[in-house]
């Protein structure tokens, strides 16, 4: 099964990082929306669970899919999926960078069926470049990454053997 479009991979995604999420945090109120025509600021005026730092006000970005998962007692966390149809460049991982450190997102996914350019493979693996997935940074924790994968259209799973940036996932 091949997509046609970008869009068309959507259902799949949410399904998959809707079951990813429950995986991980089975106490939790998860959801996931596709929002790749919204900007995640104009979604949370209306959206009315969760709690969110002061700055999601101006969270202009547009993601394709985004999770979230409410705990009790605690702020909402979000996951990233940027869904691509076309190879993966560093084109692609710079803008879900830019979003992942502008949000702050647990886990941040940059997937394509097609696989990735060899410019990004090139950086990532045989210049060994895994810092520039690095968007978060805490004390006496390990950065929080973009996680670049290719998807199975057959499984609507990621392809664990072409993860970068995945470790613990």
């Amino acid at each position: 099964m091949k997509y046609e479009t970008e869009k068309d991979m959507y259902p799949d995604v949410c399904n998959w990082l809707e079951n990813f999420l429950k995986d991980r945090f089975k106490n939790a109120d998860v959801d996931v929306f596709e929002l790749s025509q919204k900007p995640i600021s104009r979604f949370l005026r209306t959206y009315e669970k969760g709690t969110f730092p002061g700055e999601w006000v101006t969270w202009n970005i547009k993601v394709d899919v985004v999770g979230f998962v409410h705990q009790p007692n605690k702020q909402t966390m979000m996951a990233f999926v940027e869904c691509k149809n076309t190879k993966l460049t560093l084109a692609h991982l710079s803008q879900l960078l830019g979003y992942s450190r502008i949000a702050l997102p647990l886990y941040s996914f940059l997937i394509s069926p097609v696989g990735f350019s060899r410019m990004l493979v090139s950086l990532l693996q045989e210049y060994r470049r895994q810092d520039v997935l690095e968007y978060q940074w805490e004390s006496g924790r390990l950065p929080r990454k973009v996680v670049v994968a290719q998807w199975l259209t057959f499984t609507t799973n990621l392809n664990r053997n072409t993860m970068i940036g995945g470790i613990g996932i």
